[in-house]
Formats: structure tokens, C-alpha cells, sequence
């Protein structure tokens, strides 16, 4: 396998580590440039003092190299690993302060709801930017996007900057745990056929030794023997109930979905066993210290080296070899892949990876009642790539009236009226 240059923007994330960490496990990758960007200079700093131990202490023969301009280190990459986040550590939180004063409440902010939607407001111009610098400096680089909100930046990369670019996101795994539990077999024996849009995907099928055990599965959690094991997935079971088809993810982001789980009347999801994370001063204070204790040798880099349990390094190397070419979980444009969804969304399926690229797996018509509601969440995304770009007021408006998560007009103008005014540094396009 030849060496290659990847470029990580956003190096001050936790999937820094995770990737070098991967990288460090496969010797063939031997000769390869790691590169690192993030305009918080500290940030950079610290992340790749901790990259360079990372390799050092595993004799791996890994290049890092850095930078706080990205045009500096984009020219000659194979691959760009985009995992920005923008005005963080204290953007998210005032935007689930906002949404609280409305009634409405988020536990994760990552992709849907009115947290979820600014957030987006944020990042998607920086994600355009960078995509029209890969477009002018290496536009034959593969983009592999792990900044939320997922499917929003990586159709505002694909439509402003035509790059090839593939989502990756875990969060379908979880389910995995609760099926291996039911079924009794372990979680690694399992394939589940899982569809859909970021953060929301379906199980259609659940294969164990080549046989579909999904309406097995199924029966057991109801069945009362399941007990405890049923009471973990409040909201999956109430989703079934009413669609037919099991969720796939972790119950706080499936809740964000739909207008039930988080409102006052369940005292802000705790009745479902959601919990709204609220970011404290302690944390991040936790969280610098942490990375400085790494950085300067007084805490052990060992926990840091294992497997990351991601697939972004598996992908990478399907992309690059036949020999480990194979089946991941992608997000990439639907292109015809579920009939009755836009060609344009973006949808989390399986894929063959492979040098060719990521080609999805044909699935057919989704059921129509989740068909349309995973079509509202690709024309919201559009609507958020427009006024991100744009600055327009009204655009964004319409992006968020049309979230599951908002109660009225007049609540969706002033959760954006207020949040432009708290995010206005972060937002120049909207002044």
C-alpha cells in the first residue's frame, strides 16, 4: 500500500487521536504524512505534541506535520479528514438555552432541532470554505466528514465544491449492543441492514449466520420476559409502535427526531431516561488540563493507543486497496439508492468501498410514513445550506419551522432572533 497525505482540519478534536491511533496499527501505511490544521492555535499545538508522542512511543513511521493555515498544507493530500466545530465550548450550550426558554429540550444539539440547526448555521460556511480550497489544491482528494451536522456538511461540500466526499458516523452501532442482548450472541456476529439519514437510521434486516433474525429479535424484547432489556429503549419502542420499523442509534438522538420525547410534559425527556448534557466550566477547565498533562508527559498516552472502534482508517484503506476492499455504514448522495427519498439527500446506508469510491447499496422504497420524514429532514438541509451561505433571515426561518422539534411560528422566530444575536460572531454572513 503506497504512503499517502492525509490532512486532519479541526486537530484539536478527539478523532484526532482516534485516527492517528488506527494509522499507528497498520504498518503499510508505512512513510505517510499526517497533517494537521485548526485555527486555535493552542489547540493545534497541544494535539500535535500529543500525535508526535503517540508516534514516537510506537516506533510508527508517520510524518506530522502542522499548521494553522490549511492552503499551506492541502496541496499533494490524498484524503481530507474535515472534523470542525465551530464557537465551541460555549456555542452549543447557549443554543440549548434558547430552545429550553421554548419548551424545547436536546440532549445531543448535534443534528436536528433548534440547536442542531444553528450549529449548522456555523459550520457549513467554514465546511464550504475548506471544500472550495480541497476543489483549488488537491481536488482529487477523498473528503471523509466527521463534522456534525453530518448530512448538512457534507451535502454543502458536495453541491458547492462537486468533491467526493463520504460521511462517516458510529452512532448505528449502539443498537447493536441491545440486539446482541436479546439474541444472547455477541455483538461482532451480527450484520445489520441499517437505513436512513444520519442519527436516523432503520434496521430492515439482522443477519446472524446468514439468517435474518430481526422479527426474532423483535419478539423477544416484547415478549415479558425481556424486562429490563425493554425498559432501556423507551423511545425505540414507542417508535416502532407507531412506524413498524426498529430505529437504529441511541435513544437521545432518535428523540430529536420527533415532537414527543423532549418537551415539558415529559420534564424534558427524564421521563424516557433522556438527559439534557448542559456544559459546565469545570468540564472544559477538565478537558485543557487534560490535553495539557498529554501533551507535556505527566499522563500516560496509553489510553490513547488502542483500537478507537471507528471506521475511518478502515475506509480510508478501502479506498486505497482492493485487498481491503468491502462493505462500510457511509453517508454519501442517495443518487436513485432509496426511490422514493431525493436524489440529492444525503443517506446513511451500507456501501462497497473499494479504489472506485462508495457505492450504496440499492435499497428501494423506504416506507412512505419514514420516507417523509427523512425527505422534511433533506429539505430543511437545503434551506440550512442556503442561509448559512446566504445570511438571509427568512431562508433560515423557513429551515426552522420546518424541524419536528418546533411548537409554533412564533417560537421558531424567536428561538432565531435570539440565537443570531448569540452566535452573531460566529454568524458574519447573517450582518
Amino acid at each position: 500500500m503506497p504512503p499517502v497525505k492525509l490532512i486532519l482540519i479541526g486537530a484539536g478534536s478527539q478523532f484526532t487521536f482516534h485516527i492517528v491511533a488506527d494509522l499507528i496499527r497498520h504498518a503499510d501505511l508505512a512513510g505517510s504524512t499526517v497533517a494537521l490544521v485548526d485555527t486555535d492555535v493552542h489547540a493545534l499545538d497541544l494535539s500535535a505534541q500529543i500525535v508526535s508522542q503517540m508516534v514516537s512511543k510506537t516506533g510508527a513511521d508517520l510524518r506530522v506535520v502542522r499548521s494553522a493555515d490549511r492552503r499551506d498544507l492541502l496541496p499533494g493530500s490524498d484524503f481530507v479528514f474535515n472534523t470542525i466545530s465551530v464557537g465551541e465550548p460555549w456555542a452549543r450550550q447557549r443554543d440549548v438555552e434558547i430552545g429550553e426558554r421554548e419548551g424545547i429540550y436536546q440532549p445531543t444539539s448535534q443534528t436536528v432541532g433548534p440547536a442542531g440547526f444553528v450549529r449548522g448555521l456555523r459550520v457549513i460556511p467554514h465546511a464550504v470554505a475548506i471544500a472550495r480550497d480541497i476543489a483549488d489544491l488537491c481536488p482529487n482528494a477523498t473528503v471523509i466528514n466527521l463534522a456534525n451536522p453530518l448530512a448538512a456538511v457534507c451535502r454543502a461540500m458536495i453541491r458547492e465544491a462537486d468533491l467526493a466526499v463520504v460521511g462517516l458516523c458510529e452512532q448505528w452501532r449502539v443498537t447493536l449492543r441491545l440486539f446482541a442482548d436479546v439474541l444472547d450472541v455477541r455483538p461482532d456476529e451480527l450484520d445489520c441492514l441499517s437505513v436512513g439519514a444520519n442519527h436516523l437510521t432503520w434496521a430492515l434486516a439482522l443477519h446472524h449466520k446468514g439468517r435474518d433474525r430481526l422479527p426474532e429479535f423483535l419478539d423477544r424484547l416484547h415478549a415479558p420476559t425481556a424486562g429490563p432489556l425493554r425498559d432501556t429503549v423507551p423511545v425505540s419502542r414507542d417508535i416502532y409502535a407507531a412506524f413498524g420499523l426498529w430505529p437504529t442509534g441511541s435513544e437521545d438522538h432518535i428523540a430529536e427526531f420527533f415532537p414527543y420525547f423532549l418537551t415539558p410534559e415529559t420534564h424534558g425527556g427524564a421521563d424516557y431516561g433522556l438527559t439534557v448534557r448542559h456544559t459546565t466550566q469545570e468540564q472544559v477547565e477538565q478537558r485543557r488540563a487534560e490535553r495539557e498533562a498529554l501533551a507535556d508527559g505527566r499522563k500516560s498516552l496509553d489510553g490513547l493507543l488502542g483500537p478507537s472502534g471507528e471506521s475511518a482508517v478502515d475506509v480510508l484503506r478501502a479506498l486505497l486497496c482492493d485487498q481491503d476492499a468491502g462493505i462500510h455504514m457511509v453517508n454519501i448522495s442517495n443518487a436513485g439508492l432509496i426511490d422514493n427519498l431525493p436524489d440529492t439527500a444525503i443517506v446513511e446506508l451500507p456501501a462497497y468501498v473499494s479504489p472506485a469510491g462508495a457505492r450504496g447499496l440499492k435499497v428501494g422504497p423506504m416506507p412512505q410514513p419514514i420516507a417523509q420524514i427523512l425527505a422534511n429532514r433533506a429539505i430543511q438541509q437545503e434551506l440550512l445550506i442556503d442561509a448559512a451561505l446566504s445570511g438571509n433571515p427568512q431562508t433560515a426561518l423557513q429551515g426552522l419551522v420546518l424541524d419536528a422539534q418546533i411548537v409554533s411560528l412564533g417560537a421558531a422566530s424567536r428561538i432565531l432572533e435570539a440565537s443570531l444575536e448569540a452566535n452573531a460572531q460566529w454568524l458574519p454572513n447573517f450582518h
